[in-house]
């Protein structure tokens, strides 16, 4: 079968509790095992039907009772795998009955056995009867093999005889399954005695130590048993991994209950009607965020373009000897003189302009690589600041989208420890919780009645972009010789930059004026530039964003058979004490 590992923490603190008893007066109570014999009865539908004579000497020692730990939660190839066990009776050998409770704690059945007002010395016997499901694994065309740790590894006392009786199902012979055996501590491979009988094996070990046990493997020929249906495998396998399934669908429901509580636009949802112009009281940067809810580095750059439309600076497209960010174009940027005032901008538009100015009032795009990233956490922070203060939002988008994400990669985070450290299934369970968390972040920020309004508008010009018609905007452009330039940013932001030039097909010979081009001398096509504008944005984005480089600093399971078995391996284990 394959290699059953118990979680480690149970058994690290019963050998540290060991070593330190041992390291002071070594079995001082002198309590003993005089003989811990089990019969294993093989079931025909793979159940252990398991007895345990326990001959317990508490010599002089006053003692209530014993208690027997049994394990039910192993490790199977990093996967949780746990066995069922049920209690059936305790008594005394003689037909006398032990009173018992169970109690299940850190993946151990645990048989408390005696009386609180009954205090026992010398010899007493326990004889425990309780059967087993999932505890046969099945190898080599379905050959079942029993691998099972019968007296346990984790007694705090000597066991002076071990005796372990298996018995096959009926109508399996004897001499058709294969068997061995080991002793001592978890790891040892020294092999215990093993006898063939007419109808069992019989299965033999003396002078074990505490902190030692007999571990027992038979291997039966294929068809012995008839293996769990398909249907229970299942059962058993949600048993196990029900963390894994539950934990993200409590997730989904919080998710969805916050949602519809303080995610949803409120209006949200309303038809949409076809606008002329955007709102004309948002800039490009905040449209962008008010649409997607998230300041991207296109929204951040749109500033550029809408800034140059709005008088304060020229783009002057220049060829370039090396390539910036896989272009072979760079940009000077060239503040006018004659611009507006400053004063009638919004915070986050006077920061770019410092930023993009901050050496002269001339600059090219090339040299604020690895430089201007310094001011786009400010820019960005205002742009969200500036969509708050004309209540757009119910809260923050980037602080909302940030608490949802946080607390996914957290939770992820925590679900990986517990996946590789202490259980695969809740592990899995709260990685899965952290991802949905993660992925659901950029849906919780919800806008206002007001913002839900100026998004319709904004929808609205979309969509008026999208099927405009050419009479319509020659009507425009006739009005307003500018308006192509200055809603290029609005159409770039919404996504129909392409359609907008397409309108204005045949109807501009020049590019705006505040683009200067030298591939527009012999003639102007609104595609060609919006395209050229569109990659120029896309090479702006990068190197806005650019930072220097850090500087790097210094230089599963097996078979109880074929080597793999050792005592303290396969299932059954644990152990007990007195009390």
């Amino acid at each position: 079968m394959s290699a059953m590992n118990r979680i480690p923490f149970p058994r690290l603190f019963f050998f540290l509790a060991l070593a330190v008893a041992g390291g002071s007066t070594p079995f001082a109570r002198a309590e003993i095992i005089r003989s811990f014999d089990v019969d294993v009865r093989l079931q025909k539908d793979t159940t252990l039907d398991i007895t345990e004579t326990i001959a317990m000497d508490f010599e002089g020692a006053s003692r209530r009772g014993i208690i027997r730990n049994i394990p039910t939660s192993y490790r199977r190839n990093n996967a949780p795998y746990s066995v069922y066990v049920k209690v059936l009776s305790v008594d005394n050998g003689n037909g006398g009955e032990w009173n018992y409770e169970t109690s299940n704690s850190g993946g151990d059945l645990s048989i408390k056995i005696g009386d609180a007002d009954v205090f026992l010395t010398g010899a007493q016997t326990y004889k425990i009867h309780y059967t087993v499901r999932r505890a046969v694994n099945f190898f080599d065309g379905n050959a079942p093999e029993v691998y099972w740790n019968a007296t346990g590894d984790q007694w705090s006392f000597p066991i002076a005889q071990s005796s372990t009786r298996f018995y096959p199902p009926p109508g399996v012979a004897v001499s058709s399954i294969k068997s061995t055996s080991f002793q001592g501590p978890p790891g040892s491979t020294t092999p215990a005695k093993v006898e063939a009988k007419a109808d069992h094996i019989l299965f033999s070990a003396a002078n074990l130590d505490p902190g030692s046990g007999m571990t027992i493997v038979a291997g039966l020929p294929a068809g012995s048993v008839v293996k769990p249906t398909a249907t229970q495998n299942l059962l058993w396998i949600f048993a196990d991994w029900w963390p894994a399934f539950l934990l993200p669908l409590v997730s989904v429901l919080f998710l969805g209950m916050t949602y519809f509580k303080s995610g949803r636009d409120i209006d949200g949802g309303q038809a949409v009607a076809v606008e002329w112009n955007p709102p004309t009281d948002l800039t490009p940067a905040q449209v962008g965020t008010l649409v997607d809810e998230s300041c991207d580095m296109a929204d951040i750059v749109s500033t550029l373009v809408d800034l140059a439309a709005r008088g304060y600076l020229i783009i002057q497209e220049n060829e370039s000897e090396k390539f910036l960010f896989l272009s072979s174009k760079d940009y000077t940027f060239i503040k006018r003189p004659d611009a507006p005032s400053e004063a009638e901008l919004l915070p986050y538009e006077r920061k770019f302009l410092k930023g993009i100015f901050a050496a002269s009032d001339q600059t090219s795009l090339s040299s604020l690589k690895n430089n201007f990233y310094t001011h786009l956490p400010g820019i960005r922070e205002g742009i969200y600041k500036s969509l708050m203060q004309k209540n757009l939002f119910t809260s923050n988008p980037e602080t909302t989208t940030g608490a949802y994400a946080l607390n996914g990669i957290i939770a992820g985070a925590i679900g990986l420890f517990l996946w590789f450290i202490v259980s695969a299934s809740w592990g899995i369970g709260l990685l899965l919780s952290g991802i949905l968390c993660f992925f659901c972040a950029k849906a919780m920020p919800a806008k206002t009645a007001i913002g839900s309004k100026y998004l319709r508008q904004c929808l609205g010009f979309k969509r008026y972009v999208s099927l405009a018609e050419k009479d319509r905007i020659k009507v425009l452009a006739d009005q307003d010789p500018t308006i192509f330039g200055r809603l290029l940013p609005y159409a770039m932001v919404l996504g129909v930059a392409d359609q907008w030039a397409d309108a204005f097909k045949d109807l501009m010979t020049q590019p705006p004026d505040w683009y200067v081009g030298s591939s527009y001398n012999q003639g102007f096509v609104p595609m060609v530039f919006v395209s050229d504008l569109g990659s120029g944005m896309n090479t702006m984005g990068n190197t806005f964003s650019s930072q220097p480089q850090a500087q790097s600093t210094g230089g599963s399971g097996g078979s109880g058979f074929s080597g793999g078995g050792f005592s303290g391996g396969g299932f059954g284990g644990g152990g007990g004490s007195s009390w």
